[in-house]
């Protein structure tokens, strides 16, 4: 009776390892490059984006703390299940200048992002690629955070583990 109890522990333990709360798309997730990855306001800069549906329109906006900025839209080609985009897009003149994100977001709620550094607009900045500066000693921070299905899904498998750990400690004493 242990034993079934134990071998069926394990099997639904290995059936919630390959299980994902998330929608897996068939043609992956949308990925955006932005380039330059720094740029004067009023100047230009190439979105370019892959692993998207032919046929999907993307939003492009620029996103700070104080704000969204609007810069365009594009619509995703290609062949069979692979699309994407390539856009030159002008940054607002008028944008001050930080740190920025690009993203690339559908009706439907699939995103993509891309880091930007907009400059003061100046006559060098807009002339050709940004020089390299010394590093401004901004902390970079990295979001790790975690869906509430991949939350619960660990969780599951945290207690499966510990019940089947007592379950063996038990039938060895």
């Amino acid at each position: 009776m242990k034993t079934q109890l134990i071998r069926s522990l394990i099997i639904v333990m290995v059936i919630l390892a390959f299980i994902t709360p998330n929608t897996a798309l068939a043609h992956g997730e949308p990925v955006i490059a932005v380039n330059p990855a720094v740029a004067a306001a009023g100047g230009a800069i190439t979105v370019t984006g892959n692993e998207m549906e032919p046929g999907e329109v993307f939003s492009l906006t620029l996103e700070s703390p104080a704000g969204s900025i609007l810069l365009g839209e594009a619509t995703a080609t290609g062949e069979g299940e692979e699309g994407g985009f390539t856009v030159t897009l002008t940054i607002p003149a008028e944008t001050a200048s930080g740190s920025y994100t690009v993203q690339a977001a559908t009706e439907e709620g699939e995103t993509a992002t891309a880091d930007l550094t907009v400059t003061a607009p100046t006559a060098e900045a807009s002339a050709g690629p940004a020089t390299l500066q010394e590093p401004s000693g901004e902390p970079h921070e990295i979001d790790r955070s975690k869906s509430i299905g991949q939350l619960i899904v660990a969780g599951v498998l945290v207690a499966l583990s510990v019940a089947a750990g007592f379950i063996l400690l038990r039938s060895r004493g």
